[in-house]
């Protein structure tokens, strides 16, 4: 069903011509610009309600001034402490028992069963492989790549 009656927008549009239409549009928008504002005023209403961020957990103003002495001694309990001995070894051959419960996954980590020789298949590469990896470490390119089309020098 068609519409009898359109809005008055409708009605008054197929009244004005374009220039007309134009030049409304451009006075409401000098309109709009001429009242806008920058609000340069910043108050806080009650300073008690503001939300403020504390400083950083790792923030520090030293104060205390060491001796070289103390400094000597610090060093060598904490190297005591946390010595190096044990850098290279995993978590579960350091310590006894799990420290923590996100270490019980995984303590033991060795495999429950032996792996079968049937299933183990060692990388081993045919003669063309060697060929490719052998002109690869002399020249830097594979033998499969293209090559450049030198350009007579004349």
């Amino acid at each position: 069903m068609a519409k009898e009656f359109g809005s008055r927008a409708d009605m008054l549009s197929s009244k004005i011509d374009e220039v007309s239409r134009n030049r409304i549009w451009e006075e409401h928008c000098t309109k709009e610009v001429s009242k806008l504002q920058m609000n340069t005023h910043f108050a806080i209403n009650d300073p008690t309600k503001m939300d403020c961020l504390p400083e950083k957990p790792n923030l520090v103003f030293p104060k205390v001034r060491l001796s070289e002495g103390d400094v000597e001694i610090a060093t060598t309990k904490l190297s005591a402490v946390c010595s190096k001995k044990d850098v290279h070894l995993d978590p579960s051959e350091k310590h006894p028992l799990p420290m923590t419960t996100s270490q019980e996954y995984g303590w033991i980590h060795t495999a429950l069963v032996k792996p079968n020789q049937m299933f183990a298949h060692k990388l081993n590469s045919c003669d063309i492989t060697r060929y490719a990896n052998a002109y690869y470490s002399m020249s830097g390119t594979t033998p499969f790549s293209k090559k450049e089309a030198s350009s007579p020098k004349g």
